[in-house]
């Protein structure tokens, strides 16, 4: 055996499990990065798409699914949020999909099913020969409950998509627990061959410099990572999205209290107690400015609250102030039935202003019908307000779209750190899916060519090991 090709064989692999699509179970209105990429779902039979917002993983994760029951004649699964299907199952009866929705009497036969996460423990999940995770970040926490379930229940699963916007490229818990979902490798064995422990911060893993492009190459075999089709080689010009706006607006803190408690000025350090106790103190002027926004007439409108007692207030503030609206909001105490039946009121414009937390209707939802939205106020989060704005800022969204953010003054730093965490999340973001695209090779060739590097003359021998 010579050198280069033990060296070869120790190299992490993912293997082809699945099958060649037959042209006629390819939907019709996939666009044809979309067709490239579905095939190589199915060719590779386990595989991530960690594919933007609105550009489409609705149709490829259920034409997935058709694939695989027309390829088994066996059943397949999707999980997603609850008020996501709904929305589904519209969209599917639009590209000519069935979905049934999985009840108490439901017998599973040959087609795709849908249901609900909450509705997991419930499931005879060993009836599925396939499933499909819509918003598969709920693999996310390395220590959930759901994920556990999730990676423990479909273990034997021949056939698994997990679909998801773009991870965040510096959480590489993500990429291992959708790694470990789908049986290519465990997070703990992904952290042993590329990554090292900083010893300096416990509980941190860096990945090994000399280790980058062998990871990278090694997620390509098994992720799809898009922003555009033009990552592909495809146009993206019928892609590019209209104008976001970002507007500040900024309100002034009482420092009254601070006087009164022996200070003579407030200090803008924030830490999580003195946060939610100043935006208690500020709500009242953070809904005053609020309220002007809304005299404008901008409707739909989407304002995102942090906590209860502010959805109240705004609540109750607008049936004051404007009882001619159509309000609704949205706690986490509400039935998981009643939440799905707002948000997609608000989908179709039943419904004027809605009132929520972006815990619970920022991921998942299409919200292009409507374009201004509002914060009352922000966390350090920027991974929540990313995917709050693209509720709306998403592929199929036709016009401008308005963000207003309010914050007291004393807050401003947060919105400074919001931008540096999105500078650095955009520049990760686009270095990650260039490596990805880069590596993508089957389009072309059936079998992914590493580098080659040359070897020292005592290694080159015919009897090397």
């Amino acid at each position: 055996m010579k050198y280069e090709e033990f060296i070869a064989k120790k190299k992490p692999k993912v293997g082809y499990s699945g099958f060649d699509i037959n042209q006629e179970w390819l939907n019709p209105n996939l666009f044809p990065y979309q067709v490239e990429i579905v095939k190589r779902a199915c060719k590779k039979g386990r595989y991530a798409l960690f594919v933007d917002t609105g550009l489409g993983k609705s149709i490829m994760q259920m034409n997935f699914a058709y694939a695989v029951v027309e390829y088994t004649n066996k059943p397949v699964l999707i999980l997603a949020p609850l008020a996501v299907v709904f929305q589904m199952q519209k969209e599917a009866l639009k590209f000519g999909f069935k979905l049934n929705r999985i009840t108490e009497d439901t017998k599973i036969e040959k087609g795709i099913y849908i249901t609900n996460y909450e509705q997991l423990e419930k499931i005879k999940t060993q009836e599925f020969i396939g499933v499909v995770l819509d918003e598969s970040s709920i693999l996310k926490s390395f220590t959930g409950r759901t994920k556990n379930a999730l990676i423990e229940k479909f273990a034997q699963t021949p056939y698994k998509l997990a679909c998801s916007a773009t991870p965040s490229p510096n959480d590489f818990m993500e990429l291992g627990n959708h790694s470990e979902f789908l049986n290519i490798l465990s997070r703990l064995e992904m952290l042993s061959r590329f990554f090292i422990n900083d010893t300096f911060d416990t509980g941190e893993w860096r990945l090994k410099k000399h280790a980058q492009d062998s990871f990278w190459s090694w997620v390509s075999e098994w992720a799809e990572c898009v922003n555009s089709p033009s990552d592909l080689g495809y146009d993206g010009s019928s892609h590019i999205l209209p104008p976001l706006y970002e507007s500040i607006y900024c309100v002034q803190f009482d420092d009254v209290k601070y006087m009164q408690e022996g200070v003579l000025f407030s200090f803008n350090e924030q830490n999580a107690t003195t946060l939610a106790k100043n935006k208690k103190a500020s709500l009242e002027k953070r809904i005053d400015k609020l309220m002007d926004i809304l005299m404008q007439n901008v409707y739909p409108h989407l304002v995102w609250v942090d906590t209860n007692i502010e959805s109240d207030e705004v609540f109750k503030t607008i049936k004051t102030k404007r009882p001619h609206l159509k309000i609704a909001q949205i706690k986490g105490s509400d039935s998981p039935e009643s939440k799905a039946k707002v948000l997609n009121d608000f989908a179709e414009n039943r419904i004027d202003v809605l009132i929520t937390k972006s815990s619970i209707a920022g991921m998942g939802m299409n919200f292009q019908n409507a374009c201004n939205m509002s914060f009352l106020g922000l966390n350090y989060s920027y991974e929540k307000y990313y995917q709050a704005v693209r509720r709306m800022y998403r592929f199929g969204q036709k016009q401008a779209v308005n963000v207003n953010i309010i914050l007291a003054d004393n807050e401003i730093p947060i919105w400074e750190n919001l931008q540096t965490k999105k500078s650095q999340h955009q520049e990760m973001k686009k270095m990650m899916t260039k490596s990805i695209c880069e590596n993508k090779t089957l389009s072309k060739s059936e079998v992914y060519v590493p580098k080659t590097l040359p070897l020292p003359s005592f290694l080159r021998s015919e009897n090397a090991i």
